[in-house]
């Protein structure tokens, strides 16, 4: 099970009918398919059906990216300014490109 968890930020800044939502990026590399999360907020209706729920918070993720999310410890925060809402997680910018090269993201190599 993941122990995904969102500060408070992220949680007051969050609507009522929204979710965060880990996205995976395909990003092509020499001969195999690579990728990247992106976080995001989305409402619950826009929700993909395929979407799978990370632990009990409202975070979901594409499958690609729940494979490579599931049991790892992340926090998702968010800096709002005025209207504009930045939601960041810890994982190292690099994430999925560790993950599709079979690098470890948590442990000593963060």
């Amino acid at each position: 099970m993941s122990s995904m968890m969102m500060t408070s930020a992220a949680r007051d800044a969050l609507r009522e009918d929204e979710v965060i939502f880990f996205d995976w990026h395909v990003v092509g590399l020499c001969c195999a398919d690579a990728g990247e999360f992106s976080v995001r907020p989305l409402r619950r209706r826009r929700l993909p059906r395929r979407a799978r729920q990370i632990g009990s918070a409202p975070v979901y993720a594409h499958p690609t990216a729940w494979v490579h999310l599931a049991g790892l410890p992340v926090t998702v925060d968010c800096r709002a300014l005025g209207r504009w809402r930045r939601f960041t997680t810890d994982l190292p910018p690099d994430a999925g490109l560790r993950c599709c090269l079979g690098r470890p993201l948590s442990g000593g190599n963060r």
